[in-house]
């Protein structure tokens, strides 16, 4: 069954693991259930990036006992399922967009931040030797649309000059002799990573483990109740007595986790297929001939990549419900083959379907409440993988009574809660409609 976030009451940890690519590269150690009751300082729940990002800062700061509990295990959710893009950016709103909303002296803050998250996460992959197929080459960013593609041109300028951002702008033919994918007017390109982002997980929870940080598996947080002397969080294998309580879940949380964290954010579906390996001659055809990442400027993107064996990876955001996740896979393939022709026939290994957490405002949010001692990080709009853990980082640095930049909106207020949330997929469904009729 696919998990849906908004119709199922949390993920099981009886749950089959998703039939990722990753899934079959990797192997990841098992993390055993809590079977008993247990007291620690801080409570991290959700073993993904942000949540272990979270717990090794913790433990490093030497700030308290450290335990993370995930419903399943670290990778089941986002982090075990996306497309391993290492990117400057999260949340639905690029540096200009960022400009016009807060201004140049805020926005350019921001962004260096989105730029620190990828210095960071780089960092620690070099600290703790984490074997992750970290891969540099470059990224484009294609317009679907002449007009995309003359806005990119246009843009490029002032993301290089203002933003210091490495952008070059393509037009159509300079872009078809670096890529020759079909149906783009042009793009802009510039430095770039890919991993496998299961192998990174598992290497920062194994690290943070190391570090005496407590995982357990299987272990859903059923209740969190606030008294006196701290929280108590209630687990099907026994009770959790914590002092501070952070909340990384994303878009797997629990319907009725917390009213902290309640009705703030989205869960929106996205799938990937990855196919057989390409073989010479396709490799030659599609130009997919080294380390590249691409995404596209549609409402609805789809974003694809070279794996380190040459097969493609062509992910998209998928359907509305998570019943109806396999129709995404035919739609994909179809899009697949628009763009690379010399793959129409190219044989799916691999498909699947996860969810990420899209906020209403499109910005990402690390929101600690130190009255209360409780906080969350989440809303990264599918763009997660370098600023989750950068995330993670600051939400405990905000736990512990870090200094954290508070002018930025990222770490000064709270997720805004979605007005009639019950209509959230009614929205979703219209946007989709529309966007496939004007997008084709």
């Amino acid at each position: 069954m696919n998990f849906d976030p908004l119709t199922d009451s949390g993920v099981s940890p009886a749950d089959s693991l998703p039939p990722t690519y990753w899934h079959d590269t990797v192997t990841a150690p098992p993390y055993l259930p809590l079977e008993q009751d247990f007291t620690t300082d801080y409570l991290v729940i959700g073993g993904g990036y942000t949540g272990i990002s979270a717990a090794l800062t913790l433990a490093q700061s030497n700030a308290g006992s450290v335990t993370v509990i995930d419903s399943h295990s670290p990778g089941f959710g986002c982090a075990g399922r996306n497309a391993g893009f290492v990117l400057s950016g999260s949340g639905r709103l690029g540096p200009l967009a960022l400009q016009k909303r807060f201004g140049m002296p805020v926005a350019q803050h921001i962004q260096a931040e989105f730029d620190g998250a990828v210095s960071d996460l780089l960092a620690r992959v070099q600290a703790y030797n984490i074997d992750c197929d970290l891969t540099p080459g470059p990224y484009y960013k294609l317009a679907h649309t002449a007009e995309q593609a003359q806005a990119q041109a246009a843009n490029a300028t002032a993301l290089a000059h203002q933003f210091q951002q490495p952008v070059t702008a393509l037009n159509r033919s300079q872009l078809h002799s670096e890529l020759p994918v079909q149906g783009f007017y042009g793009a802009t390109r510039q430095p770039g990573y890919t991993l496998n982002p299961l192998k990174l997980i598992v290497g920062l929870a194994e690290t943070a483990k190391a570090r005496g940080v407590n995982i357990f598996g299987a272990s859903p947080a059923t209740a969190i109740t606030r008294s006196n002397d701290g929280y108590t969080i209630a687990t099907p294998g026994g009770t959790i007595k914590a002092g501070t309580v952070l909340i990384a879940s994303n878009a797997y949380s629990n319907k009725k986790l917390h009213p902290m964290v309640n009705k703030r954010q989205f869960p929106v579906q996205s799938s990937i297929l990855v196919t057989e390996p390409l073989t010479q001659t396709q490799c030659v055809q599609t130009g997919l001939n080294r380390a590249v990442s691409m995404m596209d400027t549609r409402k609805m993107k789809y974003y694809y990549r070279l794996l380190p064996d040459n097969r493609l990876l062509f992910g998209g955001r998928g359907e509305v419900a998570g019943k109806n996740a396999h129709r995404g896979q035919a739609r994909l393939h179809q899009a697949m083959a628009d763009s690379f022709p010399a793959l129409r026939d190219k044989t799916v290994s691999h498909f699947w379907s996860g969810w990420v957490s899209v906020s209403m405002d499109s910005l990402p949010r690390v929101f600690f409440d130190y009255e209360a001692q409780i906080g969350y990080a989440m809303g990264y709009c599918g763009a997660g993988v370098s600023f989750a853990n950068m995330a993670g980082r600051r939400l405990a640095q905000q736990a512990t009574g870090q200094p954290v930049d508070s002018s930025l909106p990222l770490y000064n207020s709270p997720l805004p809660r979605f007005p009639l949330a019950s209509l959230r997929r009614t929205a979703l469904r219209a946007l989709y409609s529309w966007a496939r009729i004007t997008e084709r």
